[in-house]
């Protein structure tokens, strides 16, 4: 019995240790770009559960004469709700992909700049791909043993939609899985994943990042800021879908980003104390509420109703009010943040780093996590019984759809199923994106030239 003591000491202090900044955290560090993601790659997965089970959530109030839950309030109802977990991606990819060549290029150093960008651009699609297409070979060898039998048959329709269905011939899947490729990489869409439909146009933006980076280079400090400012202008007017939650949010990191080297603006921040952290505490309570706009039935209450009239005057006609509110209220957060060395601390401890660190792991593990162990454990591992009957005209009959279990059964479920979404995450980023790193690395090492030759300034020959 005494012997389980020095165990629960050990988990303690390893809880503990979550808690800790990490070390070398100075003025400088970026680490809180990876608490930023960590939390973003949270917030999905939250957007996921409420989608499948609580879609109700997505509602300011479930009616305008009910009044509102707790999870519907303006703010915190931020995390059920959704649309903000990628656009915090799209932000760090036009952030993190930026980072580097502009500080090479800040010091002169073109050269080492332009091959950063241009080895940056090789393993871009690599170490988005390889890792992407073996979470699908492995969603695609579940289906094909029935893991999403149950799924098929739950009583939640968003699970029944997320769970591909099988067409009876191995052969005709074995080219579906072909296909589904394919579309993953040029429409965006993933039969036996759907929540992969974000990785395209993230890779596409970084393109586009690293091609602004070279077109601009050699421009001057305050013109190429004027460029990031012109460029997320022309994406707020732009009414395509998804131009807020990808193109927006690009030149806004790369905004930033470059900002991140300007010492005298560094300075002058560090320098007056009250009234930033007042500016960060107004502008993130805002940004927040902004974001708070219900994607569904805004006309419920009042202060939806209030963000519904202002979304109307500023954003383009015809466009996904959801979706511009969270790219404004995030951008506005993100000022706050990058503002705040308090935030930025937070940010940085061991908690969110482990988070960030599994992040992309969890995106592409949680989805096939969430349709068959999680279902698995709310609606039972069998999904019988299903007895499906015919008609004299010999139309199917389906009975119905499995029953959810109650509110134990989800107590239980989901802290232990948040639970295996992490372990397997941290085995995925040990060894699953560990070999993929290496593999994209030979690539890198057979395709480039082993020593680059030393040029001029200028442009790559």
């Amino acid at each position: 019995m005494f012997a389980f003591f020095p165990l629960l000491a050990y988990l303690w202090r390893s809880v503990l240790s979550l808690l800790d900044n990490e070390t070398n955290n100075n003025g400088r560090s970026v680490k809180w770009l990876d608490g930023l993601r960590g939390i973003a790659s949270v917030l999905v997965v939250l957007t996921h559960l409420s989608r499948a089970w609580a879609y109700e959530l997505f509602f300011p109030q479930n009616s305008e004469e009910e009044p509102p839950t707790l999870f519907q309030l303006p703010i915190l109802r931020i995390p059920w709700q959704g649309r903000i977990g990628v656009t915090i991606f799209a932000f760090l990819t036009g952030y993190v992909c930026a980072l580097k060549p502009l500080r090479l290029s800040r010091t002169g150093n073109y050269q080492a700049a332009f091959s950063a960008i241009s080895k940056s651009a090789f393993r871009r699609p690599p170490r988005l791909m390889l890792p992407a297409t073996i979470a699908m070979v492995i969603a695609w060898t579940i289906a094909q043993l029935g893991g999403f039998t149950v799924g098929n048959r739950a009583d939640a329709e968003w699970i029944r939609y997320a769970s591909p269905e099988l067409s009876g011939s191995l052969l005709k899947e074995l080219w579906r899985l072909v296909r589904t490729f394919f579309s993953t990489w040029t429409t965006g869409y993933m039969d036996y994943d759907d929540h992969q439909w974000a990785l395209l146009p993230l890779l596409k933006g970084s393109m586009i990042v690293y091609v602004v980076l070279v077109g601009t280079m050699y421009m001057q400090y305050k013109y190429r800021m004027m460029v990031y400012a012109i460029m997320y202008g022309y994406w707020w007017q732009h009414p395509a879908p998804d131009t807020e939650t990808f193109g927006q949010q690009l030149f806004f990191g790369m905004f930033l980003s470059d900002l991140a080297n300007d010492q005298d603006f560094q300075h002058f921040v560090a320098s007056i104390h009250w009234p930033r952290r007042i500016f960060c505490a107004s502008i993130a309570t805002l940004g927040l509420f902004l974001a708070s706009f219900p994607g569904e039935h805004p006309e419920y209450t009042d202060w939806s109703r209030l963000l519904l009239a202002i979304g109307t005057a500023i954003f383009p006609r015809d466009t996904n009010m959801g979706k511009r509110f969270s790219a404004l209220g995030l951008d506005l957060v993100i000022i706050a943040i990058y503002l705040s060395p308090s935030a930025k601390s937070i940010l940085s401890k061991r908690i969110f780093l482990f988070l960030g660190r599994n992040s992309f792991a969890v995106y592409l593990c949680h989805g096939t996590l969430l349709r068959v162990v999680l279902t698995w454990m709310i609606y039972g591992i069998s999904g019988q019984p299903w007895d499906v009957e015919r008609t004299e005209e010999g139309e199917i009959i389906i009975p119905e759809w499995l029953p959810r279990g109650g509110p134990a059964v989800f107590a239980v479920s989901i802290p232990v199923w948040f639970g295996i979404v992490y372990f397997v995450a941290h085995l995925w980023t040990t060894y699953v994106d560990a070999f993929c790193a290496r593999l994209t690395q030979r690539l890198e090492n057979h395709v480039f030239e082993q020593e680059e030759k030393q040029q001029p300034a200028g442009l790559p020959l």
